[in-house]
């Protein structure tokens, strides 16, 4: 990983790192894994210049709480006296109870604070908590969730004393938007990437579904570093390889470019889904590209000129101001449908959209120089085809 991909920073684990509880009711290590527990993992990741994460759901796990003997630690109180009423907790149903709200918060409180204590100690530096709600479901079945901003308050606090990333998920609503940046680092904004496919990771059709999703965060007025809160586009799956073939579902080059372009743009999370030892060194050196990178890093979410429904307006312009004073822009030719691409498109963006008179104009994938442009400037894109322009005011 450190050689690979050096600027990636967390290495995190899905739900299969846990299966039961400690003698707190607090979720733990599969033994059968880590027998030697957490903390030796996150100290050689830490050597290496990396984080450990982890993945759990909100509320209180049920089987921990339906258990008489388990205790919040430090207290005389049974774990079950906070969910008396038994409330589902997260979207995934049967899997924890919501904390009751007539009962004494400062209990429940009291819990995730140990789990913070817990997971500081194992070294854990991210949690992603699934399940959370308003929100949730898919695009035929939402909000499957149910209201756990409470709850997810809580978790925050104890989370925030340890330095711990808290990152929401899945699909959640952006009308709560404010409330998402103050109960997370960050929100997986729609649903799964991955298409569930036997034998591929995603679709093209599914990558591009994001932007009209990513529209309807960019004019919250709380994604970005200010407010230490970021979109989460879901996982990077450019170059999955397994047993010596690509399976990442993607139908050429230029939706890969595309994808990791957005997903720079919009500073989104950036997580890969592949084993970096298995993907092919062209797939690495575009996740590497310093220049993409740090249009990414900055933190900045892009926002649309015109509008951001990819499907309504398959000419789709995403621009970004960089902490340097110089203009990222992005067009993307968002005609790719299930089965086919559509057609070719000239994309347009005039200066002053962005604020400028005229600048100087690179084009960052190809490193070309594209000279001095006032008014205007215009490309012709195939489908789903992309160009990243990095623009000097002048």
């Amino acid at each position: 990983m450190k050689t690979k991909l050096p600027q990636y920073e967390y290495i995190n684990m899905d739900s299969g790192w846990c299966e039961t509880y400690d003698d707190y009711g607090r979720w733990t290590y599969r033994e059968d894994l880590f027998p030697q527990g957490l903390k030796p993992l996150s100290d050689y990741l830490a050597s290496n210049g990396h984080k450990l994460g982890i993945y759990i759901l909100p509320g209180v796990r049920k089987d921990a709480a339906e258990d008489p003997n388990v205790m919040i630690k430090g207290t005389r109180h049974r774990l079950g006296d906070i969910v008396k009423s038994k409330r589902e907790g997260n979207g995934f149903l049967g899997t924890t109870y919501m904390p009751d709200s007539d009962q004494d918060q400062t209990l429940v409180q009291r819990y995730y604070d140990s789990m913070g204590e817990l997971f500081a100690g194992w070294g854990i530096s991210f949690v992603k908590i699934d399940g959370c709600g308003p929100g949730g479901g898919d695009a035929l079945r939402p909000n499957q969730s149910p209201d756990n901003r409470r709850c997810l308050a809580m978790m925050k606090k104890a989370f925030e004393k340890h330095n711990i990333w808290m990152e929401l998920s899945w699909y959640l609503d952006p009308t709560f938007a404010n409330d998402w940046a103050t109960l997370g680092n960050g929100a997986r904004i729609f649903i799964d990437i991955e298409s569930y496919s036997k034998s591929t990771m995603t679709s093209s059709m599914r990558v591009f579904q994001r932007i009209t999703h990513a529209a309807n965060w960019a004019s919250s007025g709380v994604v970005g570093p200010e407010h230490g809160f970021y979109i989460d586009l879901d996982v990077v799956t450019v170059g999955m390889t397994v047993d010596g073939k690509c399976i990442d579902g993607l139908d050429n080059d230029d939706v890969r470019l595309s994808y990791i372009s957005f997903w720079a743009m919009t500073s989104s999370i950036f997580c890969l889904g592949a084993d970096p030892r298995c993907i092919p060194d062209k797939y690495l050196k575009l996740l590497n590209h310093p220049e993409m990178l740090a249009i990414h890093q900055c933190g900045v979410m892009a926002k649309p000129i015109q509008s951001g429904n990819a499907w309504d307006n398959r000419r789709q312009v995403w621009w970004k101001k960089l902490p340097d004073g110089r203009v990222a822009v992005g067009l993307f030719n968002s005609s790719v449908f299930l089965f086919m691409f559509g057609r070719h498109y000239d994309i347009t963006f005039r200066l002053k959209d962005l604020g400028l008179k005229k600048a100087t104009i690179k084009n960052i994938w190809t490193g070309e120089s594209l000279g001095l442009h006032e008014d205007h400037y215009t490309v012709v894109l195939r489908p789903g085809q992309c160009q990243v322009l990095l623009l000097q005011p002048q």
